[in-house]
């Protein structure tokens, strides 16, 4: 397989709670690949839990991180990876046409 690199940006709607963290670290363990988070100028590497929660308590709610993923079928592991990150973050590039649905909505098919 050939490895790609993709990336994306998203903005952190609030603080990452420390479970929350513990989900990403465990997500980015089962991947094969490489997942690298940059705000500002730092840049890590996500399979390390010390370092990334050191990172994700620095980032304050409507900042802007870059993720970059390196391995094979990168671009499904981003689209994974985002919506993994879906109560804290809305993606920059689909922020404009996303919609949530409430609970409390229905839709008829």
């Amino acid at each position: 397989m050939n490895n790609e690199i993709v990336s994306s940006n998203v903005i952190v709607q609030k603080r990452f709670s420390f479970q929350k963290m513990l989900e990403i670290h465990q997500e980015v363990k089962k991947i094969t690949g490489t997942i690298y988070l940059q705000h500002k100028h730092k840049i890590i590497d996500a399979s390390s839990l010390t370092k990334l929660v050191s990172f994700l308590l620095t980032v304050e709610p409507k900042a802007t991180i870059k993720i970059i993923i390196e391995g094979p079928n990168a671009e499904a592991i981003l689209q994974r990876f985002t919506l993994l990150l879906g109560n804290e973050v809305v993606s920059v590039k689909k922020q404009q046409k996303t919609q949530l649905i409430e609970s409390s909505d229905s839709i008829s098919l």
